[in-house]
């Protein structure tokens, strides 16, 4: 069987942020799509305009388009990218496999989401995103330095969301998680692993951060996923 595979970036990231992946995959054969997310890869201002829809759309979009090449698909996320992976894949039945790196799926903090809220309501816009999180001093993340504190929102409405849909994935799904995560806390693939409605395999990174395609264990991180869609493609793997 024929899987493509659709590689995600995160909230304010670009592809670049999945490079390694994305190439490690194409190299091994694998028909391959990395979208830049709507609002990414040119000014945080263009995140204002966009939705957790907007974002979900645009991931549906890129797997219509690789099924023009391949009779199914995986989709391999980090960040927010694997939670909007985690979403489509329960709305689209030639999704055979979901790799999930560092996804946020916990209900949103009723507290955090007052807080933006009330800052919004201020006039507040922006935030700084900070430094990207990575551990390897030689990596470099081409992500925003700031964030719209609307998208921030998005954000934490679109994991709690998913964080129902859980049980209804019954697609292979490979859980991912860095054990140095300073964004995401760890404990969310904890939840992923146990609510998912179909097999489940764990990767846990020890050396790594939230950028985990970046950093230090980047090259173990590509061979699981390589192993990790072999088996989907050995025939036991069939769209419904």
């Amino acid at each position: 069987m024929t899987v493509g595979v659709v590689c995600l970036h995160g909230l304010g990231g670009t592809p670049h942020s999945v490079l390694p992946i994305t190439a490690a995959v194409h190299d091994a054969g694998y028909p391959t799509i990395a979208p830049k997310l709507p609002g990414h890869g040119a000014t945080p201002a263009d995140l204002t305009t966009c939705t957790w829809a907007t974002w979900l759309d645009a991931v549906d979009a890129a797997v219509s388009e690789l099924r023009h090449r391949c009779r199914a698909v995986a989709l391999i996320g980090q960040s927010m990218g694997a939670s909007l992976a985690l979403q489509l894949a329960t709305k689209r039945s030639d999704i055979v496999g979901v790799a999930a790196i560092n996804a946020l799926v916990s209900p949103a903090d009723p507290d955090a989401v007052e807080h933006l809220e009330h800052l919004i309501s201020r006039g507040r816009t922006m935030q700084p995103a900070g430094q990207p999180d990575l551990r390897d001093p030689h990596a470099h993340d081409s992500a925003y330095p700031e964030l719209p504190l609307h998208a921030l929102l998005e954000l934490a409405n679109g994991g709690g969301a998913v964080y129902e849909l859980l049980p209804a994935i019954t697609c292979p799904v490979l859980v991912v998680s860095s054990d140095h995560d300073g964004i995401v806390d760890p404990a969310n693939s904890d939840t992923l692993a146990a609510r998912l409605g179909g097999p489940v395999a764990r990767l846990r990174l020890a050396n790594s951060a939230h950028v985990a395609a970046l950093d230090l264990d980047r090259e173990r991180l590509c061979r699981e996923l390589l192993t990790w869609l072999a088996d989907l493609t050995d025939g036991s793997a069939v769209p419904g």
